[in-house]
């Protein structure tokens, strides 16, 4: 479990500042999971808040990052793969923006599920403190004694004007009507910053079909 502790500080200072345990085992029975399950069983979700940003900002200025056709996605991997290196046995990896079986892991579905946030109606994970200005980037799976996690009540209430938002969004290419889905949201505490937001936001609509 030391080895752990240390990946998750290296793993911080990276800017990816959540690690939320849960049990592996128990969170395979939920759809499209099972490939969690087995031993050891303490699960890890990796992701991030507006953490992220100055550390990837200034890690873009390696020329060979910044030249990937997914800069962000190589830099998680880079992290997170770094981060547990150390460990021994070695951890089972898994990323969110890579297939397993054929299929993407559903990271918000295990979000909900082990009590990191609550699903809401605009299909965000709604966090009791960030909001929804976080994002879930990998699940790693170690030694160590996982933890019972049960879902959390919805942190915040959709009104009128988040409803609306996600309808305009749903029928838009913008990236601007999307962001405004989670901008409609009362949690701002923890809002990335402009740039942030449109680096996300402008590579999420370059990946849609």
């Amino acid at each position: 479990m030391v080895a752990a502790v240390d990946a998750l500080a290296t793993l911080a200072a990276a800017g990816f500042d959540i690690a939320h345990p849960f049990d592996a085992a128990a969170a395979a029975r939920e759809p499209g999971l099972a490939a969690l399950d087995g031993d050891p069983r303490l699960g890890l979700l990796i992701g991030n808040t507006r953490a992220l940003w100055q550390p990837f900002t200034a890690a873009l200025e390696d020329p060979a990052l910044a030249a990937e056709p997914d800069p962000l996605e190589r830099y998680t991997e880079r992290a997170i793969d770094l981060a547990f290196a150390p460990t021994e046995p070695a951890p089972r990896i898994y990323y969110g923006h890579r297939r397993y079986g054929g299929a993407f892991l559903p990271l918000q579905r295990l979000a909900a599920a082990t009590g990191l946030g609550a699903i809401a109606p605009n299909h965000l994970v709604i966090h009791p403190v960030y909001g929804p200005w976080f994002a879930l980037r990998a699940v790693v799976v170690t030694e160590g004694d996982p933890p019972e996690r049960r879902p959390i009540a919805q942190p915040c209430r959709c009104d009128a004007a988040c409803r609306e938002r996600f309808e305009r969004a749903q029928r838009s290419m913008a990236a601007a009507d999307w962001l405004a889905v989670r901008d409609a949201c009362a949690l701002r505490a923890w809002r990335y910053t402009d740039d942030q937001a449109s680096y996300h936001y402008g590579r999420m609509l370059r990946r849609l079909p």
